[in-house]
């Protein structure tokens, strides 16, 4: 590697798990062997699943916020899933094929009964046994199962701990997935115009934060980052060899001395090894006030530009309009990456409009902000109505969140704090006990590391009642054991397309709606830092690659947090730890539809190991942080990291471009048609909404609890 800095190779173990997929056997086995890698313990997981005769039971001391190294989608789980979705079609993304299903060999006699059980442990699924709660009866006996080893599906909290400079234990806590409550200014206002989604879509998450004791109007200070301005660090660009021959570091625009005027953009680009062709068409991007839509097509209404460039995508948009040549669009190629989950070759230019991006300047749109028209974006207009500190967050994101719903639902999983309930503030101090979580005397129950491959909707031959099949996640080699619950109501909070595939029965055409979309894979990558001494010698607090061959979409620099009085705030001189964020929406800036960009995306994350994954982050440092002075040695100031990868990320949006029912109305959306009950089962997740935030998951859970129906005969929960 240049420098001569250690491959991932060299480095040593650290306190992660090499990658590997570890579940809870996997998990007990390499707390009690420190010594052994996660591929050993993952042998050994499998042997023990393999063998068991009843589900296995958490082991003391179990904490999953605090394992580190591969986490989120581990191998093992894909590789179930895949078994259960199949690959897509590339000529046919909206593919309702699946794969051959999970193989089950002997099904355990032990059969449970309960009133309900909720298929995904994510904020739909646990937000969908508190409103079953509110309906049937506090007393209604739930069996949440969830197949990842942790609960919260995305919302999942890292944990690290690092020994200071004088020995204490400093904590550092992160979000691995869903960062804030986003917009709760806005979850009462209708979108439209054809969408027809009315305010009160969001009145069940307002009245769930309420119940909580969440105040979005008066929540904990919190601060990411306290680097002392006399340091001087920046935000840095880096332009990659491969697009540009060698590598060059640039200092990001600095607005106070490089305004966003033409003089300023060059004043900028001078420093970056943008050609002349390149150069030209971003300063007419980003300063220029030609109405470059009437300059094409002659005189339009503001409607019907609206329209134009709702049908257009942002990339077609900047080269039919700007000439913007395939250098100029490494500067735009990755801007909408964080929102909506793909590159410019595949959103909207409204969208992009709408979120604030350049190249809009002359066409005499008005205030973006009270803009409704046929093909907008959820997101987009969500963003644009959004305040400034509207979306409040706490530091391990909406993990406390949903701890605090869990605190609710089962006595005991989520401690006091102090004697007392926790808080909104106190919440970051909880140690979930995991030990609590599937206890037989709570009336909710939530199980982990437990994939359902099979569900049967009620028939009267089983009194009424649904069958649910789940296998331990993890096991791999030859048929696996199975266990049995029976229920009057399931609800299926997890991802629609799993859904599809494992309830029996369902008509042609809701599969059809249920298997439309596919989820948006990403990676939020977090690392703990003994200490950030290269980073202030570089002058370095964040870096974004210009080019397509760099892997990662952004690094950034931690060096201090607090929230409220109950967190930090950490010491934040560069001999103290610190946190490394480092994140990508991997994508093909070739891949058009948008839905094909999620496949490949998630394609280029099945052919990266945690290995090669550590070596990316590795590699962008030594090229940012070493050549501009600094010394970062991975063995030595990389205490341990976390890599939550999400091959099956973000719920899908429509796109006007790609999808013709993104014009409205929503009756005619495809995940409508998919979520409609059947028989004793609903429907919930964020898929169900189309709409990738935890108060869509939220209301999408409440709307499928009111789809069940009423419960006939005896509750199968007072079955013993």
């Amino acid at each position: 590697m240049d420098g001569g800095l250690p491959t991932p190779d060299e480095i040593t173990r650290r306190d992660f798990l090499d990658g590997a997929a570890i579940g809870v056997a996997g998990l007990a086995v390499a707390a009690a062997a420190p010594s052994m890698t996660g591929a050993q313990a993952a042998m050994a997981e499998s042997a023990a699943i393999r063998s068991a005769s009843r589900p296995p039971v958490l082991p003391a001391g179990y904490y999953p916020p605090r394992v580190t190294g591969g986490k989120g989608h581990d191998d093992s789980f894909v590789r179930q899933i895949l078994k259960i979705d199949g690959m897509p079609n590339p000529n046919d993304v909206h593919s309702a094929r699946g794969g051959r299903g999970v193989r089950v060999g002997r099904i355990s006699p032990r059969i449970e009964h309960y009133d309900c059980v909720i298929v995904g442990g994510g904020a739909s699924g646990l937000a969908a046994a508190k409103f079953y709660q509110d309906r049937f009866g506090e007393d209604s006996r739930i069996l949440i199962l969830e197949a990842l080893p942790d609960f919260g599906g995305h919302a999942v909290r890292n944990e690290f701990h690092v020994s200071g400079s004088d020995g204490t234990d400093v904590r550092i806590l992160r979000n691995g997935g869903t960062f804030n409550i986003d917009s709760p200014g806005q979850w009462g206002q209708a979108a439209g115009p054809l969408l027809d989604i009315p305010g009160a879509y969001g009145q069940p998450a307002r009245d769930l934060l309420d119940y909580l004791g969440v105040d979005p109007s008066n929540f904990p200070e919190t601060v990411n980052s306290s680097i002392p301005s006399s340091l001087g660090l920046r935000n840095t660009l880096l332009f990659g060899r491969e697009e540009f021959g060698s590598d060059r570091v640039v200092q990001n625009r600095v607005s106070a001395t490089e305004p966003d005027t033409e003089a300023g953009w060059r004043a900028f680009l001078a420093r970056t090894p943008y050609d002349a062709a390149a150069v030209e068409a971003i300063v007419r991007i980003q300063t220029g006030t030609e109405d470059v839509l009437g300059a094409v097509h002659g005189a339009l209404t503001r409607e019907q530009k609206i329209d134009k460039l709702t049908r257009l995508t942002y990339r077609q948009y900047l080269v039919d309009y700007f000439g913007a040549t395939d250098q100029a669009l490494l500067q735009y190629q990755r801007s909408s990456h964080s929102l909506l989950g793909a590159g410019a070759q595949a959103v909207s230019a409204a969208d992009m409009w709408l979120l604030g991006e350049p190249g809009f300047a002359g066409l005499d749109l008005g205030d973006p902000t009270d803009a409704s028209f046929p093909g907008i974006g959820r997101t987009p207009q969500m963003a644009v109505r959004s305040t400034v500190g509207d979306s409040p967050y706490w530091p391990d994101g909406n993990a406390s969140l949903l701890r605090l719903l869990l605190s609710r639902l089962i006595p005991g999983a989520v401690p006091d704090i102090a004697g007392a309930r926790p808080t909104t503030e106190t919440v970051v101090n909880a140690v979930a006990d995991y030990g609590a979580l599937d206890c037989p005397a709570n009336p909710v129950r939530l199980r982990l590391s437990s994939l359902v491959v099979k569900v049967r909707p009620a028939v009267r031959s089983r009194g009424g009642l649904a069958d649910v099949l789940y296998v331990p996640t993890g096991g791999e080699s030859g048929r696996q054991t199975a266990y049995l619950v029976r229920a009057s109501h399931v609800v299926m909070a997890c991802w629609n397309r799993v859904t599809a595939q494992i309830v029996e029965g369902l008509p042609r055409r809701q599969v059809k709606g249920l298997t439309y979309a596919r989820k948006v894979p990403l990676i939020y990558g977090r690392a703990a830092l003994r200490n950030w001494q290269a980073f202030a010698d570089a002058k370095i607090s964040s870096i974004s690659p210009r080019g397509n061959s760099i892997f990662w979409d952004n690094v950034s620099l931690a060096a201090g947090a607090s929230f409220g009085t109950s967190y930090g705030p950490n010491p934040n001189d560069p001999d103290s730890p610190a946190a490394l964020n480092f994140t990508v929406v991997p994508s093909d800036p070739g891949t058009t539809p948008q839905l094909a960009a999620y496949e490949r995306g998630r394609e280029i994350l099945l052919g990266r190991s945690f290995t090669d994954l550590e070596a990316d982050l590795i590699d962008l440092l030594d090229r940012t942080v070493n050549a501009s002075g600094g010394d970062f040695d991975p063995g030595r100031d990389l205490a341990s990291i976390m890599i939550n990868r999400w091959n099956y990320g973000y719920a899908h949006e429509l796109t006007s471009v790609w999808d013709p029912t993104a014009y409205g109305p929503d009756a005619e959306n495809p995940h409508v048609k998919g979520r409609v009950p059947f028989r004793n089962i609903a429907i919930a997740n964020s898929d169900s909404g189309a709409f990738a935030y935890t108060h869509s998951a939220f209301s999408e859970g409440y709307r499928a609890v009111w789809d069940l129906p009423e419960p006939s005969g005896v509750r199968p929960g007072d079955r013993h």
